[in-house]
């Protein structure tokens, strides 16, 4: 999962990362009362098991189940920013619809590479390798000082997570 958005009181809007559909943008409704037994399900970095019905405008997401959880990185504010780092920069980098199985096996890599607190340069290096795949320039190769300028550049815009979750 790689974001949320509340909508009304109980509703959330969740974007997913599929390897059947690509970049998903679905409804969970419900989610947020605090009986929902899906609530800690559909939480950011979380490896889960989807099961929705399509409608007129968003997905309806009906059933969510937890594969891999992202617990342990919630221990330090460090470990949350990589992650909500990783998973801003595959938000923007994955269009919806397009299924590129190699691009989400990439992705998943990252994210447990992300979760196992691997160093910098390995994960400099498996973002590289997302990119190139996904055909943009080595990153090396611009004038970019990092992979996240890089991507803001691509994208058009700037990279929020890393404001505000500075780590001094």
């Amino acid at each position: 999962m790689l974001k949320r958005t509340n909508v009304g009181e109980t509703d959330r809007v969740v974007t997913f990362l599929t390897r059947d559909f690509g970049k998903l943008v679905g409804v969970a409704k419900g989610i947020r009362s605090l009986k929902s037994s899906r609530r800690a399900h559909l939480e950011p970095g979380n490896y889960v098991k989807i099961f929705g019905a399509y409608t007129k405008s968003l997905p309806l997401i009906t059933q969510a189940t937890p594969l891999e959880d992202n617990g342990t990185s919630r221990q330090s504010l460090a470990n949350v920013r990589r992650l909500t780092q990783i998973l801003e920069v595959l938000d923007r980098l994955f269009v919806e619809g397009d299924t590129d199985q190699v691009a989400y096996l990439r992705a998943i890599e990252l994210r447990r590479a992300v979760l196992k607190q691997a160093s910098f340069k390995t994960l400099q290096s498996l973002l590289g390798k997302l990119l190139e795949h996904l055909g943009y320039q080595d990153y090396r190769q611009t004038a970019h000082s990092s992979v996240l300028d890089y991507v803001a550049e691509i994208t058009e815009k700037k990279m929020k997570s890393f404001d505000y979750l500075q780590v001094k």
